[in-house]
Order: C-alpha cells, then structure tokens, then sequence
C-alpha cells in the first residue's frame, strides 16, 4: 500500500532526467511542467530559488508523501532546525494548461549571501523575467 500523494515543485537537480531525480523516482506518480512566482540564482551544479518578481519554470511531481523524507535531506531541510540550506514551503503552482494546485517547494535560506549569483534568465512574459535551469525545451506559454 502507498502512503497519500503531494505535489512537489522542482526546478534542479530533482527534475526528471536530472542528477537526484533517481533517488525519488519510484515515489513518483506523474509529472507536468509548471511555473511559479520566484527568482532562480545559478549556485554551479545546482540552481537556489528565492523570492522575488519573476517567473520560475519547472516541473510538478505528484510524488508519495514518503519522498519528501528524502528530498528534505538533499535539500538539507529538516523541520524545526534552527539552520537549513533550504526551506520547503507549499506554495501555489501554475501548471502548463491553466490549472493551478498548491505544492512544496524548496526555497534557498540565505538569499542575501547569494544575491550576487548569477540569475538564470531564459526570456520574459508579460514584462516579468522567466528563469529556468539548463532549459532543454521551448517555453509552452508562448513566452521568451
């Protein structure tokens, strides 16, 4: 038997065909491309997504909630720690197609130490910039 599933924002290294998505993938039921509202910062072999006016591109898994064990720990989160690499907060999700759902998403904690990263800028969509990491197709909203 499965434990319930979530959906789970990715936009890296979780990505399918991307260096972690082995490590989760038999948790995962189904995948879309999605966007969010956010800044996404080159950190070399990973991106960091922080808050800010701009559109992120990535994809929503529809994952077993036991994966998120896991995906804590690549993200170096743990839930009532004082000190994380990053901080998973559920946050609201545009799939391509209009439907919207809430998902978890991992958030990079120190923004201010890393504003001087490069910003993983693809193109542009209604005046907002829009970022994604290592980009391998075309943006489905028509936007770039």
């Amino acid at each position: 038997m499965t434990d319930h599933l979530v959906h789970l924002f990715v936009y890296g290294t979780l990505m399918p065909e991307r260096s972690n998505f082995s490590r989760i993938e038999r948790f995962v039921r189904g995948a879309r491309a999605a966007t969010t509202e956010g800044v996404l910062l080159g950190l070399g072999a990973y991106p960091a997504m922080v808050q800010g006016d701009g559109v992120v591109r990535g994809v929503v898994l529809e994952v077993e909630a036991t994966a998120l064990t896991i995906t804590d720990h690549i993200e170096g989160f743990a839930p009532g720690r004082e000190r994380n690499l990053y901080m998973r907060r559920e946050i609201s999700v545009d799939l391509d197609g209009g439907e919207s759902v809430r998902a978890w998403a991992y958030f990079y904690c120190a923004a201010d130490v890393i504003a001087d990263r490069p910003k993983l800028i693809i193109g542009s969509c209604d005046g907002k910039p829009v970022f994604a990491w290592n980009p391998r197709s075309p943006n489905s909203h028509g936007c770039i």
